[in-house]
């Protein structure tokens, strides 16, 4: 057997890539539902490692020195992590609302990081303002179709694996929304290999809620351009905190407050003919402070 069949590996991004397929785990939930476990991802502990590697990977074939961002956490975490490893210089504006944890491992990592605004949207002219200035390269999540890429070739090719190597019949994907990258790879995935058969679900906030890592979607968000998303389910804090109680106490994975949104839709579609995959994008330690309130 290889080095790597033992999870045994050189360098930290074969580490990343050698965790690949992130588990597939059957969930207590509901009559056949599955959980993709993305905090298996080394770095931030979420989906958001797999859209910073690709997103490095183009800023490396361009011999970018310094990259500035925008971010509520995740992705600031991964970013600072694989500037770490090649020696580059990050900055990041980060939201005044998101969790201090993110600010600190960030800075931990060795990466800059401004707090500005009280959304991404508010922040977004400030780092296109700064890298306009200089040498700065802004990679932009929100809008280069590279984020959507690195799900179209990872996220969703490993679940497709997955669910033939189980003999599970996937009937419905619920994945929830902020940049809509992970989702809308997907979907483009599925689409085009199964067509209809497989149901896209989106997961956004309820108008006037706020659900760390996930928005609603706006206008200007040419990615749900790029596929079909066959429909969008509002979902409230309160319902999200509960779908996190729900897989905590029924499953016993500690799933984050954007995994628990996914819970939340599919208790308010209900079963399908076939399997429905809830796509968990990072775990609950992160969210101590939001998750205590509603114990």
């Amino acid at each position: 057997m290889s080095q790597k069949e033992f999870h045994i590996f050189e360098n930290t991004i074969d580490l990343m890539e050698g965790m690949w397929p992130t588990p597939l785990l059957r969930l207590n939930i509901g009559e056949n539902v599955w959980g993709k476990l993305e905090f298996y991802n080394p770095f931030s502990r979420s989906i958001k490692d797999r859209t910073a590697l690709f997103l490095f990977k183009q800023a490396l074939r361009e011999k970018t020195e310094n990259i500035v961002e925008a971010t509520s956490g995740n992705m600031g975490i991964a970013m600072a992590a694989l500037s770490s490893i090649f020696n580059i210089k990050f900055t990041v504006f980060v939201p005044t609302t998101s969790p201090e944890v993110f600010k600190v491992m960030i800075k931990l990592l060795g990466s800059e990081v401004i707090t500005a605004g009280t959304s991404t949207t508010e922040i977004l002219p400030l780092v296109k303002k700064m890298s306009q200035l200089g040498s700065y390269k802004h990679l932009d999540q929100f809008h280069n179709e590279v984020n959507v890429i690195a799900h179209y070739e990872t996220t969703a090719k490993e679940l497709d694996l997955q669910a033939n190597a189980a003999g599970i019949k996937i009937r419905r994907i619920i994945a929830s929304m902020g940049t809509a990258g992970h989702i809308v790879g997907i979907s483009k995935y599925f689409k085009e290999k199964y067509g209809d058969e497989v149901e896209i679900v989106g997961v956004e906030p309820s108008e006037g809620e706020r659900i760390p890592g996930i928005k609603r979607v706006t206008e200007d968000n040419n990615f749900v351009k790029i596929a079909k998303i066959d429909s969008v389910i509002d979902v409230g804090f309160k319902d999200a905190l509960e779908g996190v109680k729900e897989v905590a106490r029924k499953s016993g994975i500690l799933v984050g407050l954007s995994s628990g949104a996914t819970v939340a839709a599919y208790k308010k579609l209900g079963d399908t003919k076939g399997a429905t995959i809830l796509i968990f994008p990072d775990d609950a330690f992160k969210y101590v402070e939001e998750l205590k309130d509603g114990l």
